[in-house]
């Protein structure tokens, strides 16, 4: 026992220089962190105030070793570790909201998110079209990722010229969506360029919430730059997308092969009919409906300002198309789109961004002489989108 006490004691007296020099250590450290952080830019401010918190909170707990040790890496390890980051450039995937950014993820990581986009306002009537994705993403090789998604259709529609009233929905379609990133953005070379290939598959038309079969493509060519190292910005995006939607049902036909309309009376009878009446509204065959077709051309522009450490404030302008048939056939109507943005980074992992768009211009051949476009777009626009890599 004396044994114990002995070693116990010689080891707290050796111990307390070393307490006192690791303090003292500490304390001065922390000093001399202030001064740089009250010398340092702008833009390096976030490190510094992290590592000073960190050390001010071990000081308070009179851990003095771990203050010392934080102090050391942030002249040592932290210090290279912040020399390679500096080297990488900043994500911009979801910076500019609608707009897509040029960054893809890794090879070998992995990301879960939830998306929402909202459709809201016509011409007439109440309309409000929300759409749930859930997706599951993945960097395959260096400069290609791939990304599975299941979206649902909620709907509220009433009193909408040409659509049907509606106040429900339900799952609506599957995507994938592959990137390829020809050029990757750095601090040597701020400009990023990706080609984004969609396809999917739809139980539901996601305009009107109609069901019926249908498919669709959208092709993006995505250009962003960093116009002003670590605070500005920029992105570009030249977007094609085509889809084709059957409803479900039939067009029936009368005796004499015209379409009917209204309440048939049954099927025609056998043999000759005199009764002219019956025979154009009795039901002598039936087809499918016919399958639209329609296609959209895009162009928009996106600026976004780093305001503190991974968040960024930002506005968009789009431009949109409307063309029925698959290839631009004819024209239908256009849209102007503008709104803010807005995208935080809130951990390592979880990241968040939002958007929302007002038609501000267009018009439509449906209804000429107005000013928007609200018979192939709606008036407003939002995104909202969050985001767990791993």
């Amino acid at each position: 026992m004396r044994l114990v006490l002995t070693a116990t004691a010689t080891t707290l007296l050796a111990a307390i220089p070393a307490y006192a020099d690791d303090r003292s250590e500490c304390l001065s450290g922390i000093d001399r962190l202030r001064s740089s952080l009250a010398r340092a830019a702008p833009a390096g401010r976030g490190e510094l105030e992290r590592k000073l918190r960190k050390a001010e909170g071990e000081a308070a707990e009179r851990e003095f070793d771990d203050c010392v040790s934080v102090l050391k890496a942030r002249s040592g390890e932290a210090d290279r570790k912040s020399g390679d980051d500096d080297d990488e450039a900043a994500e911009t995937e979801d910076t500019f909201g609608f707009t897509q950014g040029s960054s893809i993820l890794e090879k070998g990581k992995v990301e879960v998110s939830g998306e929402y986009q909202g459709a809201f306002g016509k011409r007439m009537g109440r309309y409000r079209a929300s759409a749930l994705t859930s997706t599951l993403a993945f960097g395959l090789i260096e400069g290609l990722s791939i990304e599975l998604g299941a979206t649902g259709n909620v709907y509220a529609i009433r009193n909408v010229p040409e659509l049907d009233n509606r106040n429900g929905g339900g799952f609506s379609g599957i995507s994938t969506e592959l990137k390829w990133q020809a050029i990757k953005r750095s601090t040597t070379f701020p400009v990023g360029l990706t080609f984004v290939v969609e396809p999917t598959l739809n139980w539901r038309d996601a305009d009107s919430g109609e069901r019926g079969r249908g498919a669709g493509l959208e092709a993006r060519i995505v250009l962003d730059a960093e116009l002003v190292p670590k605070t500005l910005f920029g992105a570009v995006n030249l977007t094609y997308e085509l889809e084709k939607f059957r409803s479900r049902g039939r067009t029936l036909f009368n005796a004499e092969g015209e379409p009917l309309e209204g309440i048939a009376s049954g099927a025609c009878p056998s043999g000759e009919v005199e009764d002219e009446d019956v025979l154009e509204t009795c039901v002598a065959s039936a087809r499918r409906l016919s399958a639209e077709r329609s296609s959209l051309l895009g162009i928009s522009g996106a600026l976004a300002v780093q305001v503190r450490p991974s968040v960024f404030l930002g506005g968009e302008l789009r431009y949109l198309r409307s063309y029925a048939g698959l290839g631009l056939n004819r024209f239908e109507g256009h849209a102007i789109f503008v709104g803010p943005t807005l995208y935080a980074k809130l951990s390592e992992n979880v990241s968040i961004s939002a958007a929302f768009s007002t038609q501000v211009g267009g018009s439509s051949k449906a209804t000429p002489g107005r000013r928007l476009d609200l018979d192939n777009f709606s008036r407003h626009q939002a995104k909202l989108k969050i985001s767990y890599e791993f």
